[in-house]
């Protein structure tokens, strides 16, 4: 099973994400200590585990305000060895290929962009299916069923992020409904992102055949521990 840590990125700082409801969010404290920098919470996770892979959501740029785009370059560089998924509210497939155009010119690789279906509005998934290193993820927001049709009709394989917006912040899992989701796309790889607040769960998801969780809460509680 492998662990993502997910991080909210609104106005140039981490905030903590709460239910899905992101103008409550705040900037991150952690036993009273001021972690709203991503470098210096993702360093001070990696000091506590072997830190393989980042999820950055910047919410400023999916809400269609100024995007944090060199605050995540500065991220990509200073973590050469972390592979980063990056979910930037990217809309048609022009989009995606000019975010991938800036990182090579910045000769910056180590990222794989995030579709999120809450942002995507070209709905001919055929365009998205060639856009190199891309997951998609549904974001349960009450308009993810014409994706979840569109996707049990693929037939390429492809990496799915299970997104629970109102889970998100250590609120639970309801693994009845990942079961039902993960039977639906049996043909892909699925992770599940929202909702983790115990190891166990972890292992429970694990056995299910989840290939990936993202967690904050989970992690932020490694911190909080010392």
């Amino acid at each position: 099973m492998e662990v993502v840590l997910a991080v909210d990125i609104k106005k140039g700082r981490v905030v903590k994400a709460f239910a899905g409801l992101r103008i409550n969010y705040k900037p991150l404290f952690l036993n009273n200590e001021d972690y709203s920098d991503p470098i210096k919470l993702i360093k001070s996770i990696q000091d506590r585990m072997a830190l393989k892979k980042v999820y950055i959501a910047d919410l400023d740029s999916i809400g269609k305000l100024k995007p944090n785009d060199k605050l995540i370059e500065k991220i990509l560089e200073k973590f050469p060895e972390i592979n980063f998924l990056i979910d930037a509210g990217f809309d048609y497939p022009i989009s995606v290929y000019n975010y991938h155009r800036r990182q090579r010119k910045m000769n910056i690789s180590n990222y794989k962009v995030v579709l999120g279906t809450e942002t995507l509005r070209n709905f001919k998934l055929q365009n998205f299916n060639k856009i190199e290193k891309s997951e998609i993820s549904i974001d349960f927001n009450g308009k993810q069923v014409k994706w979840i049709k569109k996707l049990n009709k693929e037939k390429l394989r492809l990496e799915i992020i299970l997104m629970f917006l109102r889970k998100v912040g250590g609120r639970g899992i309801d693994l009845a409904s990942v079961r039902k989701f993960l039977k639906l796309f049996s043909r892909h790889k699925c992770s599940v992102a929202g909702g983790i607040n115990h190891r166990n769960q972890i292992s429970n998801l694990s056995r299910i055949g989840v290939k990936a969780v993202f967690c904050s809460t989970l992690l932020h509680n490694k911190i909080s521990r010392d």
